[in-house]
């Protein structure tokens, strides 16, 4: 079974950019752990690469674009990341990146 991740951006061109980027991936296989989300170090490849996870980017309004990617994931990160409550949840990703 192929495994498909899910992912809401700001910045597509900074994710395509063939660089380590810090995502929180929601995960899409089937199964018990469906919809659970990670956070992590990873890069993504347009097209996909074979033997690759499946992902499927987003919008920040959730709009889905038609040609998945796929992604290489380098370091899972800690279930939470600092920040205040209701604050910018890109801006603690981006504390993430470093």
């Amino acid at each position: 079974m192929v495994t498909e991740y899910e992912t809401f951006l700001r910045d597509l061109d900074m994710v395509l950019s063939g660089k380590e980027s810090v995502l929180t991936l929601r995960d899409l296989t089937p199964g018990r752990y469906k919809y659970r989300g990670i956070n992590v170090k990873a890069i993504v490849s347009k097209p996909p690469r074979p033997g690759e996870p499946l992902l499927w980017l987003r919008s920040v309004v959730g709009c889905k674009d038609p040609d998945p990617c796929s992604v290489r994931i380098l370091e899972e990160l800690p279930e939470t990341l600092e920040g205040r409550p209701y604050s910018d949840y890109f801006s603690a990703l981006d504390r993430a990146q470093g």
